[in-house]
């Protein structure tokens, strides 16, 4: 995608100027390193309130409940993605910018998200007769505001990126999550129903905006109009494309199957893909919100770049292929030990999600090479061309109810991962089917052998705590042996620890 040069910017006084960059060199690497660390350390607290608050709130709330929240925001949430219109990726990704530009930024994102509020407003009636659920227009009455509130918390989280101030951004996410859960199980302790779902997310969006603003530099002015923003809109709309796109491939089976099955069903893949998305989106957001700023300050220096990226691929390899087989291989006793009687139905629902979320992690590599190359217009030609065979294959299994559709979820996304490498290897000009090939090794070798040991283990006549356990143990067994008999493993492995020396010894600038 072409951009224009950052000369188009206005000229402003120096001290309208952004803060100096981030050290390039070791200085970067090691600012990257220590950003991960601290990034993901951040969401792995996050992931750990996540994953308690849902067991929790799974027993004072039923399916349906559930079922009813993701039903508004599987089509709400649209209205979200419009709000940022791709200006925060745009605003971390660009060489230079000024106060003037990052002030007309803020004014557009609330302006947009002004419109979005008013127009899910509006179709609240549209929306609740879709479902034939006579709840649903308050709830999204209730929801509509906040995406005035999100819209202006925007480029306060852009300034705290890109500025790559990564311990802000983690106090912030941990802080609004501790808030969110606190206030959902006591409203649902207190009988509230699906309102605590409703208020949780309440809590989480007004908690972010106000630590965000506390403690961002950017302090906003009054929009300019002989202030250019071309250059965003050009790289924030073919990105905003690509959400649009992602977004509806993400939550079109929560949506059909609420209006075929209802909110039962709903609430049982709902449960499924939340165990599935939550440790996903903790991971994935914490890696792109370090690796886009510090691959955008390289985007000139292929070889550098390269290595940024290979570096970064090993905690997608290993991370989310191995998490995400280890829990296929455990769903049936970890969902009873989560979530107990009442919700079976969730186990086969998450073990067939869960290999589909390999391939899901897998691809953020090349999401990152896209946004920091500036790619998004070519990515958007070529979500065009395939996001509607994923829609595809996910409405294919509707007959089927939640298992179907979990099924096409999973050959949907397997496939689009592969068909990404050589889209955006064409579009780049970069050498990335190497990084295909380690992917592989490492899903062959290491992370499906790793749930099959793991599953093997959940076949014991045990009890669900028991049977967890065995399956853990398994698995660790044959990582052990992989580790010694395979070089290029330990290897990674080597270079997995030296990443994570890096981390420790030096802090972020």
């Amino acid at each position: 995608m072409s951009r224009l040069p950052d000369s188009s910017a206005e000229r402003v006084p120096d001290d309208e100027a952004e803060p100096p960059p981030a050290p390039a060199g070791d200085g970067l690497g090691t600012t990257a390193s220590r950003g991960a660390a601290v990034t993901l350390a951040a969401q792995g607290v996050r992931l750990v309130l996540q994953v308690g608050s849902l067991v929790v709130l799974a027993r004072l709330l039923t399916p349906a409940q559930f079922g009813l929240v993701a039903m508004v925001t599987a089509i709400t949430g649209i209205a979200e993605i419009l709000r940022d219109f791709g200006l925060s990726s745009a605003a971390i990704q660009a060489k230079n910018i000024n106060h003037a530009e990052r002030s007309n930024l803020f004014w557009v994102n609330v302006g947009i998200g002004t419109v979005a509020a008013a127009v899910a407003a509006a179709l609240s009636g549209p929306i609740g007769a879709w479902y034939g659920q006579p709840e649903i227009p308050a709830i999204v009455l209730v929801l509509a505001p906040l995406m005035i509130v999100s819209g202006a918390t925007t480029q306060f989280r852009a300034d705290l990126s890109r500025s790559m101030r990564f311990t802000a951004l983690a106090r912030t996410d941990i802080t609004a999550q501790v808030a969110s859960i606190v206030v959902a199980i006591v409203a649902a302790a207190l009988g509230a129903g699906y309102w605590a779902i409703v208020a949780q997310q309440g809590a989480f969006v007004i908690t972010t905006f106000v630590m965000s603003a506390a403690q961002s530099r950017l302090r906003p002015r009054w929009y300019r109009r002989g202030v250019s923003l071309r250059r965003f809109f050009r790289f924030g709309g073919g990105l905003l494309g690509m959400q649009l796109l992602g977004y509806t491939t993400n939550n079109v089976d929560t949506a059909a199957l609420g209006a075929v099955w209802g909110p039962s069903q709903v609430g049982i893949y709902g449960r499924a893909y939340q165990l599935l998305i939550v440790p996903l989106n903790q991971v994935a957001n914490a890696l792109l919100r370090v690796m886009l700023p510090v691959l955008s300050k390289v985007q000139d220096d292929d070889e550098r770049f390269l290595a940024y990226v290979r570096r970064a691929q090993l905690i997608c390899g290993y991370g989310f292929g191995g998490a995400f087989s280890l829990a296929a291989g455990l769903a049936g006793p970890l969902v009873a030990v989560l979530f107990g009687p009442g919700w079976d139905g969730v186990a086969p629902v998450f073990a067939i999600l869960a290999i589909g979320g390999v391939f899901r992690g897998l691809a953020q590599v090349t999401y990152w090479i896209t946004l920091a190359k500036g790619l998004t217009g070519s990515q958007l030609r070529f979500y065009l061309m395939a996001r509607p065979f994923m829609i595809l294959c996910l409405l294919a299994g509707l007959p089927w109810g939640a298992v179907g559709v979990a099924v096409g979820h999973t050959v949907a996304f397997s496939v689009e991962w592969l068909a990404s490498f050589w889209w955006v290897g064409r579009a780049s000009g970069l050498s990335i089917w190497p990084l295909a090939g380690r992917a592989v090794r490492i899903i062959g070798l290491v992370c499906l052998p790793a749930g099959a040991a793991a599953y093997a283990g959940t076949l014991l006549p045990l009890p669900a705590g028991l049977q967890l356990l065995a399956g853990i143990v398994c698995a660790t067994v044959l990582l052990a042996v992989v580790m010694t008999v395979s070089r290029r493993e330990r290897a990674d492995l080597k270079e997995m620890l030296e990443f994570g020396r890096r981390a420790v010894k030096k802090g972020a600038s």
